[in-house]
């Protein structure tokens, strides 16, 4: 636990850091520091975490944050709404089936697609929305219906989450 929490713990000061010093390009992570499997984050069983809430809680939370700093300094249009999407998709980040898959938006071709880690993740889903989110006047909600990504129910589910952290630049 302890190797975890130091390494969260240098990735999130290299965050802050970065973020800081107004760095709005993508920043290279030390890949042994970034790569962890956000399964192996959240298992008890895979890191050996005593089974406490409190603990699972607290990674969560940590690891949404840097969900939230990647998405910020990513190019990324609608931030807010995207952070919502992670929300929703991976149940706070509590559903095994994504995280162990690393697949925080539920992406799928004939399968859930699974990615080497939660950044490769949020990378397709920059890639997949400067492909086909091209009319930046339209509303995004809809064009997430538009593309058959949800229903038309998906953005009152995302306009109930209660997430109040904005991006300084988005």
């Amino acid at each position: 636990m302890l190797q975890t929490v130091a390494v969260l713990s240098i990735y999130l000061g290299s965050l802050l850091l970065s973020w800081l010093s107004g760095n709005s390009e993508k920043t290279n992570w030390d890949s042994k520091a970034m790569n962890l499997s956000v399964a192996a984050v959240d298992s008890n069983k895979s890191i050996g975490m005593a089974s406490s809430s409190t603990t699972n809680q607290d990674t969560r939370a940590l690891l949404l944050d840097s969900i939230f700093s990647f998405i910020c300094a990513s190019k990324m249009m609608h931030k807010e709404i995207v952070i919502k999407q992670v929300i929703w998709e991976t149940g706070w980040l509590k559903g095994e089936f994504l995280m162990s898959r690393n697949n925080l938006f539920g992406f799928k071709n004939k399968e859930y697609l699974r990615f080497s880690s939660w950044q490769e993740s949020l990378e397709y889903y920059e890639q997949w929305q400067s492909k086909y989110y091209l009319n930046h006047k339209e509303d995004y909600y809809r064009f997430l219906v538009r593309m058959k990504y949800s229903n038309s129910r998906y953005p009152a589910h995302l306009k109930s989450i209660k997430f109040s952290k904005t991006c300084d630049n988005s």
